[in-house]
């Protein structure tokens, strides 16, 4: 771990022991407009057998505002947190009534939460460096923090704590905790910050990446590394304020299923994984997304499900979790999508999978999708 990180999370501690399978309903906008039709809401998620929320508490640019929210604070800025803090500006202190609202009816609140690209307009000292293949030189993505910096580190753990610090059980970080294979040039760390030419190999016009170097896959496995400590670092962090706090991490599912596929394409490898000090490892199993992005045929997508849950529960039995993928209340193809995420989820339970988190649950429509598992074992 790097010097910044151990002199910000000095009392590194893992995993709290399990209390409750956890059943999840992920709520990336809050559909009501008043806190009492909220509450009616958790009351509904609460009988239909969910235990835990988790809630966005993060507003990047051209997110949907929570609907209790009003116009003045919609106005205020444009993007922000629903949180109060000292470091980045409070769209409006959502998570307080929420949190409240969702303890009165016995349900955990897990605030999901984004990382890199959590500067919200304020002047990154020491941007992300990146490599143009269009220019063919290096430059600054001006509002996505470096993770190898101690001001980034700085502001991610200050304001993981006030989060920490409010009325939540638990935290997720967003899956921008990542880094695309043009991403992540570290200028402070030379052995991280290689020459293109070291990395890739390009096509006659260099507009193209034609292969990769084997540099490139020792820098990317660095990468990965340097990552992880860091959400190690904000996990310590959160747990010296709220001491038995739920530490997950979103998980892509392309390293389930090809190995270069989550280093190449996000700098995630098993061996940084392996390193996680989360409870859990939210694998993103959306299903109807993995059939769009893999271009499978109907009857293709379960043995690429069953390879994703089994590769998940044999590599980390303790902490790997699924998120599935619910339709749209008011999508194409509803019927046959619902057919899909049941199959899916009485497949995922067959592998091994205890508990699991559903997502987006918005509406009553989305969120008693949960029941499509019970009714498919009666």
């Amino acid at each position: 771990m790097g010097c910044c990180l151990w002199l910000l999370a000095v009392v590194p501690s893992g995993a709290a022991p399990r209390k409750e399978k956890l059943i999840a309903a992920q709520i990336s906008v809050i559909s009501e407009t008043s806190w009492p039709a909220f509450q009616g809401y958790l009351e509904e998620l609460k009988a239909c057998g969910y235990n835990t929320i988790i809630l966005r508490v993060f507003h990047n640019r051209g997110d949907r505002y929570h609907g209790p929210i009003g116009h003045e604070a919609r106005n205020r800025f444009m993007e922000g947190v629903y949180f109060q803090n000292g470091a980045v500006p409070v769209i409006a202190d959502l998570l307080t009534p929420a949190g409240a609202a969702a303890h009165r009816v016995g349900l955990r609140v897990i605030a999901w939460m984004t990382t890199l690209q959590a500067a919200y307009g304020r002047k990154v000292a020491f941007p992300l460096t990146s490599y143009d293949l269009e220019k063919d030189c290096l430059y600054e993505e001006k509002q996505l923090l470096d993770p190898s910096e101690c001001s980034s580190q700085g502001l991610l753990l200050q304001i993981f704590r006030d989060l920490a610090a409010g009325p939540i059980d638990g935290i997720l970080l967003q899956d921008d905790l990542m880094l695309r294979h043009h991403q992540g040039f570290f200028k402070k760390i030379p052995e991280l910050s290689p020459n293109p030419d070291d990395l890739y190999r390009f096509s006659p016009d260099r507009r193209k990446i034609t292969a990769y170097r084997k540099r490139f896959f020792r820098w990317r496995d660095d990468q990965a590394l340097i990552l992880q400590e860091l959400a190690n670092a904000i996990f310590s962090a959160c747990r010296q304020i709220r001491p038995g706090l739920i530490c997950a991490q979103n998980v892509h599912y392309e390293p389930f299923l090809n190995q270069d596929w989550g280093r190449n394409w996000f700098a995630c490898t098993p061996k940084s994984l392996a390193a996680s000090q989360a409870d859990y490892l939210m694998v993103m199993a959306y299903q109807d997304r993995i059939k769009r992005e893999l271009e499978l045929a109907d009857d293709h997508l379960s043995p690429i499900m069953e390879q994703i849950f089994m590769q998940g529960k044999n590599l980390f039995p303790d902490k790997a979790i699924f998120k599935f993928e619910v339709p749209r209340p008011d999508g194409q193809n509803r019927t046959v999508l619902l057919s899909e995420l049941q199959e899916t989820l009485c497949q995922a339970q067959h592998c091994g999978a205890e508990e699991l988190v559903l997502t987006p649950c918005n509406y009553p429509e989305e969120a008693a999708c949960l029941l499509l598992l019970e009714n498919k074992l009666k």
